[in-house]
């Protein structure tokens, strides 16, 4: 039992040993990545050049913009409904996610969870300027802010981006 017990320590922390970080004792993933993304497909949510879909860390998405149905008369023809002299918070959202992210190299963070069971990775995403994508939608008021543990590792900078969207009654935090 013991024996067994020292064979599973060695063979589970003896990659780390040699490394200067000692949080590579507890992960064994890779913690930083790039990689080029090409769809925005909700303001939380990015899928990357390769197919791997990735979660922004700390953010949740007030969801996809509402669909407009079209609507007929009983002849089947097309009723013209009024525009709407604003546009939905979602799809500002949407638009500005996809204005900071389609068509960028950005830099891919992980935390301790780098991953879920429906496939997603977690990361905090960095633009080619250095900024936080997850800490500007926040900032905008464009996403909720949602601290799940273990991701905690940029908490504090993700709530000073929600307070000053609050502070300045930005987006959602605008009523």
């Amino acid at each position: 039992m013991v024996l067994r017990l020292l064979v599973m320590v060695l063979f589970f922390c003896a990659p780390a040993w040699g490394s200067d970080n000692s949080d590579d004792l507890f992960n064994f993933s890779k913690k930083q990545d790039e990689a080029l993304v090409v769809k925005v497909a909700a303001s939380d949510l990015i899928v990357l050049e390769d197919g791997r879909r990735v979660k922004l860390i700390g953010i949740e998405s007030m969801g996809p913009p509402r669909h407009k149905y079209v609507k007929y008369d009983d002849k089947g023809h097309v009723i013209e409904e009024p525009q709407e002299p604003t546009i939905p918070l979602e799809e500002q959202a949407l638009t500005y996610a996809q204005d900071l992210l389609e068509n960028k190299k950005v830099r891919l963070e992980y935390d301790v969870d780098a991953g879920s069971t429906s496939g997603y990775l977690y990361a905090y995403v960095y633009l080619p300027d250095g900024r936080m994508a997850n800490a500007e939608l926040l900032r905008m008021g464009f996403v909720k802010l949602r601290i799940v543990v273990p991701n905690v590792k940029h908490e504090d900078k993700l709530r000073m981006a929600y307070q000053e969207a609050k502070k300045e009654k930005r987006g959602l935090e605008g009523n």
